[in-house]
């Protein structure tokens, strides 16, 4: 499955996140990482849209930069 597109944006983060009904996606970063975002609980896009926090099931959260985000991908697309 190919990512739908290879710069992502805040607007693209939210329409992913607000899509109905919500379909799972996973985020890919520049440094191999990997984000599976399986509810729109998962990700939210902060205030000025620079950065993204992203939750882990175990609760711990992390803020990445929307420049190191590489691709985003509908999971079941394609």
């Amino acid at each position: 499955m190919e990512p739908i597109n290879k710069v992502v944006t805040a607007e693209q983060v939210r329409e992913a996140r607000e899509k109905a009904p919500f379909k799972a996606f996973t985020i890919y970063l520049s440094d191999q990482r990997r984000f599976d975002i399986p509810h729109p609980d998962f990700i939210w896009v902060m205030p000025g849209g620079r950065t993204i926090g992203v939750a882990h099931e175990n609760g711990a959260a992390e803020i990445v930069d929307l420049l190191h985000v590489t691709s985003l991908k509908l999971n079941g697309s394609g």
